[in-house]
């Protein structure tokens, strides 16, 4: 008789604990990383941690969480929905985990040659043919080609180098265009290393956006154009 009120106590027990449970009117989230942004129907609630209301039974609370270096998350929570907690971890975006920091990219920055690199003759004529030679060298370490080069007009530019990365749907493109702005009073180049990134459903449309990130397997190229052609400065 005992053991039979036990069990009954301990299934009223639970009944009691289930239905506390459909009641509870606070929801709690956890998201990893810690600094990873909650937003809720659109709106930021905080970092990491965040609570928001039960919404009712026919309705959804849209859930998005974000984090740079991260692949972003989105859920739905329902109102019939009986849990009273919910965690996430966003997963790493490897467009981040492979790609660099970059504040020289999408702008043309002006390089005086090297005097090594030239000579002017006693009629004013600049011959930097050098400097074309050792340009056409360092890009060709990185690109299969040069897809348009003509020395006497000063232009330079290279195909577009495209990249995809593991655990993310970005990709990037790159590509290098190179102006011979050279007078007898500054023997320069002016050079823009383009950057540019685009999910994988926008990049079959072409639609890319300048980035200010770069391939890291292309920083070595942007430190060859700055030491081994000359001095590189803003314009």
């Amino acid at each position: 008789m005992k053991k039979q009120c036990l069990l009954i106590l301990m299934i009223l027990l639970c009944g009691v604990q289930i239905q506390a449970a459909k009641k509870s009117k606070i929801i709690k989230i956890t998201a990893l990383p810690k600094e990873a942004a909650i937003t809720i129907n659109n709106q930021f609630i905080n970092y990491g941690f965040a609570e928001f209301i039960r919404p009712k039974k026919n309705e959804i609370a849209a859930i998005r969480i974000e984090c740079e270096g991260y692949k972003p998350l989105e859920s739905k929570f329902y109102g019939s929905d009986i849990r009273n907690a919910l965690s996430f971890s966003l997963q790493e975006d490897g467009f981040y985990r492979t790609t660099a920091a970059s504040g020289l990219v999408n702008k043309f920055l002006t390089v005086d040659l090297s005097s090594e690199l030239y000579k002017i003759s006693n009629e004013g004529k600049v011959d930097n043919s050098e400097a074309w030679k050792l340009l056409h060298q360092i890009l060709l370490n990185y690109f299969e080609e040069i897809a348009t080069t003509d020395i006497h007009g000063g232009y330079l530019q290279t195909p577009w180098h495209y990249k995809t990365f593991q655990l993310s749907d970005k990709q990037v493109r790159t590509r290098v265009t190179v102006r011979d702005i050279s007078t007898p009073d500054k023997v320069a180049f002016q050079i823009k290393v383009s950057s540019e990134v685009a999910g994988a459903m926008a990049a079959r449309h072409g639609e890319f956006t300048n980035v200010d990130r770069i391939v890291k397997e292309l920083e070595p190229m942007l430190q060859e154009l700055q030491t081994r052609l000359g001095k590189m400065h803003n314009l």
